[in-house]
């Protein structure tokens, strides 16, 4: 769907009233004493915890826990849950984040397809919207984009009523300077497009435009793999080569994140076609899957991860094909190495939105890469 919107402007800025973002001072976290920050962030992203256990977690007294979280309690930001029996002491009484204090909209824009997504404060996908590309000119683009968000939050707003959207999350392949501009954009063939104002215009919504391979490694680090390490690196895989690596809880980024850093000079000149455009034969997913291998046991030896999460469109050609990759692996790894954690992930560009959505809430509570901006 190219040219033409299905949305007028009429339509468009009615539906910007709807779930306009009311981002409260209370969600800014860099506002809130350090405790009360390491408090919320640790049930936002592990979940509902007896307030013990979460005592325990963070080095702290049941009276300071008390402490810090009653102002959070008492803004709504977290809920306390009711007591619940235990075989020794005194009832666990849970503690969780309030996941109704707004909502986020991932949107992740490929040289095919938009997909937008709404999420509630953990990333949890509420609804989502797909749209196919015929047209690539960025203003075609970013409209058909607008016209997306607009449908989903109408959507958004009739299934969840006064859940406010607090702002936009957007990855794409590309260099973006300041969350705001797409410098590059090989794919799209994008150079210099001011993509955040345009969507601001749109929408009425701040907006924040990351590269798709850091919202995706941020999205690890906070819900998947870095819940358990510290030290992880992300390869995808298909129509391009990605490597994320997080050190300490932290994606690594810098001036050269958005080039494609694993070059065809470091896969081979034979490596294959995993962009999914043409289905591989049984022995073709093999000798792919042993390529992969050899990648990913050669970034290993050099970044020493605790896991290794493996993503996109090729990576269904992996699943199947995990003894051929481990030989892969094992091709270049010491012999007395142990193994590796290796997480295959499913790939759809759902879950490449809501890496863009968990940019958008570091983002919005002032934390993470995008809280400088």
């Amino acid at each position: 769907m190219g040219g033409k919107s299905r949305y007028t402007p009429q339509h468009l800025a009615k539906l910007r009233t709807v779930n306009t973002p009311t981002v409260p001072e209370r969600l800014t976290l860099d506002t809130l004493p350090p405790s009360a920050r390491r408090v919320y962030l640790e049930l936002l992203r592990y979940g509902p915890l007896p307030r013990t256990q979460l005592a325990e977690r963070l080095g702290l007294s049941a009276a300071s826990l008390t402490r810090v979280t009653t102002p959070l309690v008492e803004a709504e930001l977290m809920l306390q849950g009711a007591p619940v029996p235990s075989e020794v002491g005194r009832p666990a009484i849970p503690l969780s984040v309030n996941l109704t204090s707004f909502a986020l909209i991932g949107l992740s824009i490929t040289h095919e397809s938009l997909v937008a997504i709404a999420t509630d404060a953990r990333a949890t996908v509420l609804d989502s919207r797909t749209l196919s590309l015929t047209d690539l000119q960025p203003n075609t683009v970013l409209r058909e984009a607008g016209a997306l968000i607009a449908q989903l939050r109408e959507s958004l707003a009739a299934s969840h009523p006064g859940l406010p959207v607090a702002g936009i999350g957007v990855n794409i392949g590309a260099q973006i300077d300041d969350g705001r501009i797409v410098r590059e954009a090989p794919f799209l063939e994008w150079t210099n497009v001011r993509a955040a104002d345009r969507l601001e215009e749109l929408t009425g919504l701040p907006v924040l435009i990351v590269h798709d391979l850091t919202s995706l490694a941020e999205a690890e680090n906070w819900f998947g793999a870095g819940l358990e390490a510290s030290r992880f690196i992300v390869v995808t895989v298909g129509i391009g080569t990605g490597f994320a690596l997080v050190l300490d809880g932290r994606v690594i980024t810098d001036e050269n994140t958005g080039f494609g850093t694993v070059t065809e000079a470091i896969r081979g000149a034979d490596w294959p076609d995993l962009s999914g455009a043409r289905p591989l034969t049984a022995e073709e997913s093999a000798r792919a899957a042993r390529k992969v291998g050899r990648l990913v046991g050669t970034a290993a030896a050099f970044t020493m991860p605790q896991a290794v999460v493996i993503s996109g469109e090729g990576a269904r050609f992996l699943a199947g094909n995990e003894e051929e990759l481990d030989a892969g692996i094992a091709e270049v790894r010491h012999v007395s190495a142990s193994g590796l954690d290796i997480q295959l992930r499913e790939h759809d560009f759902a879950f490449w939105a809501r890496g863009a959505a968990t940019a958008a809430i570091q983002w919005i509570l002032g934390v993470g890469e995008g809280a400088a901006r």
